[in-house]
């Protein structure tokens, strides 16, 4: 008997409506029912004007047991099952199954608050409720029971906030749906409590994405540098949303420029480069993409030496700009800054920091402000007299909405060991100076400097004519000697949907190259489209697992013996005919719910 089937068996033979079972130390599953047969748990049928809602006749379709909710909805009215409960779960699921009679009109919504929001389930939040395992849209078929799941933790529920009702808003004209088995229940449990093998196992790295930003201590746009395999740039900020607990990386037919050359498709890649690396263990991260032709998502792992060149000679710069004199909503707004030296190998990406109490009388490398991992622009080539000019209207209109300054930082993320200089508000040259400019009004900095690490750390440099930006490059990552590319998960869009494939490279990418594979890995079928994809490392030994199961295992010792760093990407392109015939509208995601590593203590 299946899991689904017995636990619902247990609620009609025992009368139960909520129950909670444990299966082993890492799964746990619940929930509260909302309508079988009957509402339950405080539930009622529900309609506002002239729709109608009502149970269902002797004739009319039912999906489980005998009775499900008949609705009729038109003119913009609504009618389903009135729920009025807060989510009982950290992570809630609310889950019905809809039929949808043939030639009907009507949207699939529900209500939430106290002002009674209505939520339209479309493809604008498609990634965030599912239609049988799938992203969810509108065009399923007639006449035919279907399964939603409306992941409402990526909906912005407020603490304490109702679900006030699921079911249907009518079109203009008369739309006629069935409803049944309507269910809170929690998700798959988040992150387990530990890898699907025995030992003494440490955590030593988490990530649930629970801010609305890359944590700046886990995460890097890009890895040692920002070029991507495939076929796509990496579109950096554009192309990478953190939101209700889950990070998505986006990949779509879009030109991007980025120095001397240019794509005709944006991706997406960020790392833990120079903020985590590990050497043996378990790997792990709950993953779902979409199967586009043309997409090319992985979770991967390359090693990392810790090289990074002299600290002494990295610099930032930092900008500020006081919002109190923009007296309206800005509808326009570019930072614009000029270069008082670099050459055509200059790197510098324009960052928003995380907060905006850092002052240029005091600020050094040690206080700084923390800096948004994904940057607005990334810029390679920009020479002396250029000027940069920066769309930032989004992120001013927010710092308007919480009464805060604006404040940016100027950044080499790639170790191009090229210095560049920008003129401050010090400099003479009035019309040389940094200025953001608000719906055409110009504002000048009210604070600027650059700060410099290693032995400069505790120097402030806020007074000087210009700001100085550079990283600086280190031998630090390569698959010759110990190290090895491990990809734990990637995917070919032409594969088709169920599949999964990993590998290991050593020895560069060229003449020398040696790669082992497991082959193409069928995937389990998933109701809401996530998998867990796993690597245990070992000295000589490397096995990568699916869903908690082991798929593939390689022993050999040439296996990598290096600290390694963590990359997720959404590239796009590959092989096996993945880079050939893309749509003309090719658009595509990848979701991460969460990133996790454990070590054992003997290999400290």
């Amino acid at each position: 008997m299946k899991l689904t089937s017995l636990i619902k068996w247990l609620i009609r033979a025992k009368y139960l409506t909520f129950y909670i079972i444990f299966f082993g130390s890492q799964v746990s599953l619940a929930s509260t029912v909302l309508f079988d047969d009957t509402p339950q748990n405080g539930t009622s049928l529900w309609s506002t004007s002239s729709s109608k809602s009502s149970l269902t006749q002797a004739d009319d379709p039912v999906a489980d047991g005998s009775i499900a909710i008949a609705m009729k909805a038109h003119n913009w009215t609504q009618s389903g099952l009135r729920i009025a409960k807060i989510p009982p779960y950290k992570d809630t699921i609310l889950e019905a199954k809809i039929f949808r009679v043939s030639g009907s009109k009507g949207t699939l919504m529900f209500r939430r608050g106290k002002n009674s929001l209505k939520i339209n389930l479309d493809e604008s939040n498609s990634e965030f409720w599912t239609l049988n395992g799938q992203p969810g849209h509108s065009d399923y078929i007639d006449n035919k029971w279907h399964k939603i799941q409306i992941h409402l933790k990526h909906f912005d529920l407020n603490e304490g906030e109702n679900v006030l009702a699921l079911g249907i808003q009518g079109p203009q004209g008369t739309g006629t749906f069935y409803m049944d088995s309507v269910s809170f229940i929690e998700s798959e449990p988040d992150i387990s409590t530990s890898p699907p093998i025995s030992g003494d196992w440490v955590v030593s790295f988490e990530e649930e994405f629970d801010s609305n930003v890359l944590d700046p201590s886990y995460w890097h746009v890009g890895k040692q540098y920002l070029g991507m395999s495939g076929i796509a740039g990496n579109a950096g900020g554009e192309n990478i949303d953190v939101e209700a607990g889950m990070l998505t990386l986006k990949a779509e037919r879009s030109n991007l420029e980025q120095g001397s050359k240019s794509y005709k498709y944006k991706g997406a890649e960020v790392s833990t480069f120079r903020k985590f690396r590990q050497q043996y263990g378990y790997f792990e991260a709950r993953i779902k993409h979409e199967s586009t032709h043309g997409a090319w998502p992985a979770f991967w792992l390359l090693p990392d030496k810790g090289i990074y060149g002299n600290n002494s000679y990295r610099r930032q710069a930092l900008l500020k700009f006081d919002l109190n004199d923009v007296h309206e909503a800005a509808y326009s707004a570019i930072l614009r800054f000029k270069i008082s030296q670099a050459t055509n190998k200059s790197s510098i990406a324009i960052h928003k920091t995380l907060t905006t109490d850092w002052s240029e009388d005091t600020v050094t490398w040690n206080t700084k402000p923390k800096i948004d991992p994904a940057w607005f622009v990334q810029r390679y080539g920009e020479t002396t007299g250029n000027i940069v000019e920066v769309d930032v209207t989004d992120y001013i209109r927010d710092q308007q909405i919480a009464g805060k300054e604006a404040s940016f930082a100027l950044v080499d993320n790639y170790m191009r060991k090229q210095l560049v200089e920008v003129f401050s508000t010090e400099t003479n040259n009035l019309n040389d100076r940094p200025i953001l400019i608000v719906n055409e009004n110009n504002i000048v900095a009210t604070d600027d400097a650059y700060v410099r690490g290693g032995e400069y750390s505790d120097e402030n440099y806020g007074e000087y004519s210009s700001l100085l930006v550079k990283d600086v490059w280190g031998d630090t990552s390569s698959t010759f000697g110990k190290g090895m590319e491990f990809d734990i998960m990637e995917y070919q869009g032409t594969w088709g949907e169920g599949v999964s494939w990993s590998a290991l490279h050593w020895d560069g990418y060229g003449s020398k190259h040696i790669s082992k594979d497991s082959g193409e890995l069928y995937l389990n079928s998933s109701d809401n489209g996530f998998h867990v994809y796993g690597m245990h490392w070992e000295p000589n030994y490397v096995a990568m697992y699916i869903d908690g199961d082991k798929v593939w295992e390689f022993e050999s010792e040439r296996i990598g013996s290096l600290p390694s760093y963590i990359i997720l990407s959404l590239q796009v392109g590959g092989w096996d005919g993945n880079s050939s015939n893309i749509d003309d509208d090719f658009f595509t995601n990848m979701l991460v719910d969460y990133v996790k590593v454990w070590k054992k203590p003997e290999y400290d």
